[in-house]
């Protein structure tokens, strides 16, 4: 963007990449009341009487999320600039990817083809690099990077400055006197949505026993059967979730913890309709008190902070044994040895281990489809009390509800 540019700037719902055109138009007062309200919006910055846009930025503050597009002058997409709202009100640059297409007609976002860089970042500006000069079908690299956190953070523009979003010096922004305007677009047909870290799905539902999901067209139906997995000892109220085959006394432990005592463990098993031999854990379940869960947050380790997951993405445990536990941090062994691997591997689909010399137990249970990475989830009460923490095994995650 050469010095000097002058830009007209036009509120709306988004881009349509596939007219190629903004959508949905809105009036600047519609705008900042969204703003104000933290709901979502982009705004063009366009060139003058054209409304086909050199920079769109998208912003959701309810999510404390931001991002910049910059587009060639094909109308392509060419660079993505995500930001989160920290804690102190400043902008974060969490992740960039940038496209470089190498003919006028390539199509955009070619995988094969066009030349593509991707950076995520953390709090301390440690990030990672993935390149790919002349797409998947060139080869690729990837490695680690270090940005000065100077460099990835910005004061949040107030409504109307968004200069800060662009890489011009000497910008001109102008909004026209009689924006045009459409009706406004319901919220589950606009163009974009914020990225989100997982979230929690049908948990309710999940813990009811007889309950039916629909998996998908090939996997069926199931149906939920709750089962006792036995009492949790927990003397130091530390939560330790993970795979059994990797437990040693430097296991992480959640930062959320419990009063001392004694809680059960609750499993969610869900057996398939057509087929009642084939069955999964799909959930277990600490149960602290007896209550609803009235909201749910992602359990954290030392450290963590969902501010900086991607779209989708979650803090878990990685499974290799096809098999997750709960533990107290006074339960662990000072490593995991072959026999106690046998004890672990004898769950079915749970079972209850007590080492010598300790005073909490360790409760094993079958890890959904087996291994992968996992989250776990804290239930709270109204009052802000912690009553659950459930491992959720993702087989439910995107199953539709038939039944609860």
């Amino acid at each position: 963007m050469s010095e000097g540019t002058l830009l007209d700037v036009v509120y709306c719902e988004g881009w349509d990449p596939a007219a190629r055109a903004l959508t949905g138009r809105l009036s600047p007062g519609t705008a900042r009341e969204r703003d104000a309200a933290g709901e979502q919006y982009a705004v063009a910055l366009a060139r003058p009487g054209t409304e086909v846009p050199l920079v769109l930025l998208e912003i959701a503050w309810k999510h404390r999320f931001a991002r910049a597009v910059q587009f060639d002058e094909r109308s392509r997409r060419r660079g993505l600039y995500e930001f989160r709202v920290l804690e102190t009100g400043d902008l974060f640059l969490v992740k960039i990817e940038q496209w470089t297409y190498h003919f006028d007609d390539q199509e955009e976002f070619d995988e094969q083809s066009a030349g593509r860089v991707e950076m995520s970042f953390g709090p301390d500006g440690e990030g990672w690099v993935y390149r790919a000069p002349k797409g998947y079908g060139g080869g690729s690299s990837n490695g680690r990077v270090q940005k000065p956190v100077s460099e990835l953070t910005m004061p949040k523009p107030a409504f109307g400055d968004w200069k800060p979003f662009t890489n011009a010096r000497e910008l001109t922004l102008r909004t026209p006197d009689a924006p045009k305007t459409d009706p406004p677009l319901p919220v589950d047909q606009r163009p974009w949505r914020p990225s989100v870290p997982l979230r929690p799905s049908a948990l309710e539902q999940m813990f009811t026993a007889g309950t039916r999901f629909s998996l998908n067209k090939d996997d069926g139906v199931v149906e939920v059967e709750l089962r006792e997995a036995g009492k949790l000892r927990m003397p130091s109220g530390r939560l330790v979730a993970s795979d059994p085959a990797f437990l040693d006394r430097e296991t992480g432990q959640f930062t959320v913890t419990v009063p001392p005592g004694e809680y059960r463990v609750e499993l969610v098993v869900i057996r398939f309709v057509d087929e009642p031999t084939h069955e999964r854990v799909a959930a277990a379940k600490l149960v602290i008190a007896d209550v609803p869960a009235a909201t749910w947050e992602a359990a954290l380790w030392p450290g963590q902070d969902p501010l900086f997951l991607g779209d989708g993405e979650f803090y878990g445990y990685g499974v290799d044994s096809g098999t997750g536990c709960f533990a107290d941090a006074t339960a662990l062994p000072e490593e995991v040895d072959d026999d106690l691997i046998e004890r672990f591997a004898e769950t079915d689909p749970h079972v209850d281990i007590t080492l010598d010399g300790v005073e909490g137990n360790i409760i094993a249970f079958s890890a959904g489809w087996g291994d992968g990475s996992y989250p776990t989830w804290i239930g709270r009460a109204a009052d802000g009390t912690p009553v659950c923490f459930v491992t959720d095994m993702l087989v439910l995650n995107h199953a539709q509800v038939l039944t609860a």
